[in-house]
C-alpha cells in the first residue's frame, strides 16, 4: 500500500538516483575505475566476489563502484548479472586439486610439506603507512614465504604446482579424528529445500555468508565456551574449472578461480565423550580468509550437534537459525526496506493505540 507513493514521484526518484552516481568522464572528477579498484583493494573484490558466490574481478569491481562501496549492495548487483546468464556446464573441484600458493598450518610447528606464508600482512605491523613510495625491501626471501630452508620449493613448487599433503592426515590414521556427518557437493541455490538440511549444502551457504555476520558468530560461539577451536591448516591457491567436451566428452579446463580453504578442530563441549576432535572446514571464493576460518567453526559446530542431538544446540550450533541470521542479503533488504514508506500501516497502529487508550479510559470511568 505504502510503495505506492515511491513510485508516483518518479522524478524525485531519478534525481536522488543522479546525485548518488559515480563520478563519471566529463564530470571533471576522475572516477574511480573498477579495474583499478580491483587491483587497489583486491580483498574488497575478493570478499563482494566471495558472498556473490560468483568469481568475476572486473564485474565485481565494477559493481562496487556503482554501488558506491556498499559492499551489500554490490552483491545484489553481481547475484543479479550472474542470474541473467546462461549455464553452459558445471564443474566440481576437489580440496587436493587445489596448487597451493599459500599454507600455514597454526596446529603444527613443522608439518608434512613445510609451511609457506605467501603474500599476507599477518606478520607485518599494523601501523598506518603514509608513505607513498615503493615498499622498501627486507633483502631476498623466498618466492612463497618458505618458513624452513628444507621447505623452500622448486621452481614447480613456487608456482603452486607442489600437491601438499593434508596436516591432518596423521590424526585421521590414529583415529583421532570425528569427520562428522559427510558433505556431498550441492548447490543450495537449485536444491529442493529439503536438500539444503545436508552438510553439504549448508557448507555452501556459509562459502556466500555475510562476511560480519560469519566472523562474529564464529567468534561469539568460540568465546565463553568450554570448545577450544584451532586452526589445523589454512590453504590459499587455485583450483582449475574443468568441464565436460562436448564432442569428445573428455574433460577440459577452461579456467581457474583462487580460492581460500580452512580445516579447524574443535576438543570439548559436545567432543568430550572419546576424546576424539571435532573437524570443520571452511572454503570460500578469493583470498578473505577470515571467511574461511569463520565457516571452517561454524561447520564444526553444527557437526558436533550430531554427537548429541538431545542437547539443545546454541544458536553458533543451530543450522537453522545460521541461515537466517547469515543471509546477507536477506537481513541486508529487509533493513533496507524500512526505509520505504510505512505510513499506512503506522497509522493502522496509531489508530489500534488510539482506540485502546479509549477503552481504558472508559473502564476507568466505569
Amino acid at each position: 500500500m505504502g510503495y505506492e507513493t515511491v513510485r508516483a514521484d518518479a522524478g524525485a526518484i531519478a534525481a536522488a538516483a543522479r546525485l548518488a552516481q559515480p563520478a563519471r568522464p566529463g564530470d571533471g572528477i576522475a572516477p574511480a575505475s573498477g579495474f583499478d579498484l580491483a587491483g587497489t583493494l583486491p580483498l574488497l573484490v575478493d570478499q563482494v566476489a566471495g558472498e556473490a558466490g560468483v568469481w568475476e574481478p572486473a564485474v565485481c569491481a565494477r559493481a562496487l563502484v556503482q554501488a558506491r562501496g556498499d559492499v551489500a549492495r554490490a552483491v545484489s548487483l553481481v547475484r543479479a548479472w550472474a542470474a541473467m546468464l546462461p549455464r553452459r556446464a558445471t564443474s566440481r573441484s576437489q580440496v587436493g586439486e587445489l596448487r597451493t600458493l599459500r599454507r600455514i598450518t597454526p596446529a603444527f610447528r613443522e608439518p608434512e610439506g613445510g609451511q609457506y606464508l605467501g603474500a599476507s600482512l599477518d606478520y607485518a605491523q599494523r601501523l598506518l603507512d603514509f608513505d607513498d613510495g615503493p615498499a622498501a625491501s627486507n633483502g631476498a626471501v623466498a618466492s612463497n614465504g618458505a618458513t624452513r630452508a628444507d621447505a623452500a620449493p622448486t621452481d614447480r613448487a613456487a608456482s603452486g604446482l607442489e600437491q601438499i599433503p593434508r596436516a591432518l592426515d596423521e590424526l585421521d590414521r590414529d583415529g583421532l579424528l570425528d569427520p562428522g556427518p559427510a558433505a556431498h557437493a550441492r548447490d543450495g541455490t537449485r536444491a529442493p529445500a529439503e536438500a539444503n538440511r545436508e552438510r553439504g549444502a549448508f557448507d555452501q551457504l556459509l562459502a556466500r555468508a555475510e562476511t560480519g555476520a560469519l566472523t562474529a558468530i564464529a567468534y561469539t560461539s568460540i568465546r565463553g565456551t568450554d570448545a577450544a577451536a584451532t586452526l589445523a591448516e589454512l590453504r590459499l591457491g587455485e583450483l582449475d574449472v574443468c568441464v565436460e567436451h562436448p564432442h569428445t566428452g573428455g574433460r577440459v579446463r577452461v579456467g581457474a578461480v583462487p580460492a581460500t580453504i580452512a580445516e579447524v578442530v574443535l576438543y570439548g563441549g559436545r567432543q568430550k565423550a572419546d576424546g576424539r576432535l571435532g573437524v570443520g572446514v571452511g572454503a570460500t571464493l578469493g583470498r578473505v580468509e577470515r571467511r574461511a576460518i569463520s565457516a571452517a567453526v561454524l561447520d564444526a559446530n553444527c557437526a558436533a550437534t550430531t554427537r548429541d542431538p538431545a542437547v539443545a544446540p546454541s544458536p553458533s550450533e543451530d543450522q537453522e537459525f545460521l541461515r537466517i541470521a547469515l543471509d546477507g542479503q536477506e537481513a541486508t533488504g529487509f533493513l533496507e526496506h524500512l526505509k520505504l514508506p510505512h505510513h499506512v500501516t503506522f497509522t493502522s497502529v496509531l489508530d489500534r493505540i488510539a482506540e485502546r487508550r479509549e477503552g481504558e479510559e472508559e473502564d476507568d470511568e466505569g
